[in-house]
């Protein structure tokens, strides 16, 4: 496996329109890197530039301290696995695993070899004579895993993988894809736009929006500190509530719906913005019952171990996330509080530190 260091990327397409600015990043050997972001945010463009299958307009991919950035896809010992599996109909499950190693004319037996020691990783050792159109569609996104594998090369790259699989299937083959991980200990770069499968795969997480990173770090650390208002409503399901609210100087933050307590740990991070509109931003979970705050239900969704009851505060819809089955009636008043707050300038959209 490798180190793989991305220095200043950008991408300008003949029609000027710039795809990802100023992209940076430092992967480590072995580390599993997640880009995620709304559709045509330069997620799948950026894994594009490292495979080679777009050119970088400027700046240096660098890969085991080399610089690979004008050498072509197939000397860069990189293998990508795809949203639509790319698997050959006519070839079997074997010789769809082996075709790279084929076409490289490796030694026929040590073909055998790393093709059977693939599919006894993935679970497909009694399918290596069935055709694609005979699997499953989490089946066949395994032979295009083991199609990589085969290669052992220095860093996988995955472009939405799961995207084609219903719920279940999703499920079962992230979990898969983090057992094989943990048994390569490979490199990886992993674009989705699904929250759930950055949250739970990723080493750390690139989060991008119109093309520029927004925020690098653990899942952890983009779920409790994230860096601004985009990273804040992205992360999470469901969605942070947001409120524009005033500073007080006695301690509180106001608006025309409510007024909540500053603890003191609060008002000195907030104290320069004393009589100044800011974003209050507050996670479902942090919304518990309570009696500082009005809300009016407009529905519940009983998920068994929590509850997730919708409301109004004022005119703004949020999202209260209860742990427990809760039976609230539709229009029924009831008192909340905010826990754990999340502060935002309002001009910058960035976190109050």
């Amino acid at each position: 496996m490798a180190n793989l260091s991305l220095q200043h990327l950008d991408k300008i397409y003949d029609n000027k329109v710039q795809a990802v600015f100023d992209f940076n990043l430092d992967v480590k050997d072995g580390e599993f890197i997640v880009l995620v972001g709304p559709s045509g945010c330069g997620k799948s463009t950026t894994l594009r530039m490292v495979a080679g299958l777009e050119d970088i307009t400027k700046g240096h991919l660098i890969i085991d301290g080399k610089d690979v950035t004008q050498m072509p896809p197939k000397n860069r010992d990189i293998a990508m696995v795809f949203q639509n599996y790319a698997l050959y109909g006519h070839m079997s499950v074997y010789e769809n695993m082996a075709f790279s190693l084929t076409l490289a004319k490796e030694d026929k037996n040590v073909i055998h070899r790393k093709v059977l020691a693939a599919a006894e990783i993935l679970g497909l050792t009694d399918q290596l004579n069935k055709k694609p159109r005979q699997l499953s569609g989490g089946q066949r996104q395994r032979v295009a895993m083991g199609r990589a594998i085969v290669r052992n090369p220095k860093v996988f790259l995955f472009d939405e993988p799961l995207s084609n699989l219903d719920a279940k299937l999703r499920g079962s083959t992230r979990r898969e894809i983090m057992l094989l991980h943990k048994r390569l200990n490979a490199t990886i770069l992993y674009v989705t736009h699904d929250q759930t499968e950055a949250l739970t795969l990723a080493d750390r997480i690139v989060c991008m929006s119109m093309g520029h990173v927004q925020q690098i770090g653990t899942p952890l650390e983009l779920y409790d500190t994230p860096a601004n208002i985009f990273v804040a409503s992205f992360i999470g399901l469901p969605p942070m509530n947001f409120f524009d609210v005033t500073v007080n100087a006695d301690g509180t933050l106001s608006n025309a719906e409510f007024t909540v307590q500053l603890s003191q740990e609060e008002k000195a991070l907030l104290s320069s913005y004393v009589g100044k509109e800011i974003v209050l931003g507050v996670r479902p979970e942090n919304i518990v019952p309570g009696e500082a705050v009005k809300a009016n239900v407009i529905n519940v969704e009983n998920l068994g171990q929590n509850t997730l009851v919708h409301c109004h505060i004022g005119n703004k819809r949020v999202t209260a996330k209860f742990r427990d089955w809760c039976e609230y009636q539709t229009g029924a008043d009831i008192l909340v509080d905010f826990k754990t707050k999340h502060f935002f300038d309002k001009e910058t959209t960035k976190a109050i530190r």
